[in-house]
């Protein structure tokens, strides 16, 4: 029986990390978008987003993602809502000597936070 328990637990571990996209908090939600967008990955980065990203738009974020590497992201801090269910993640984006400081709007979303929107 403890063996069955122990599979079972593993088992929901793995569903729970591979299921329907999307972080554990807001600032994991933010950071996963641009480093999955970094790397090329539209459908991670997809994964992110409320939503996710439309398929008409899906070519445009291929071609952002090799200038990704020239800049300088930051999660910089967070505020989530007094219902727990949205947040403001704060951001800084360095590019040749400039920063962009940012905020970020998250919403709880199949149970995983999620960006509203992308940024572009």
């Amino acid at each position: 029986m403890r063996k069955f328990l122990a599979v079972l637990s593993i088992a929901g571990l793995v569903i729970m990390a591979c299921g329907g996209g999307g972080a554990g908090n807001p600032e994991d939600a933010v950071t996963g978008f641009y480093d999955a967008l970094k790397g090329g990955d539209i459908d991670k980065a997809s994964e992110f987003i409320a939503g996710g990203i439309p398929e008409e738009v899906r070519p445009m974020y291929a071609d952002i993602g090799p200038a990704m590497e020239m800049l300088e992201f930051e999660v910089t801090g967070s505020e989530i809502a007094e219902d727990g269910e949205s947040a403001v993640v704060f951001t800084s984006t360095g590019f040749m000597g400039e920063v962009q400081e940012d905020e970020v709007e998250c919403v709880i979303e199949d149970g995983a936070w999620k960006m509203v929107g992308t940024g572009f």
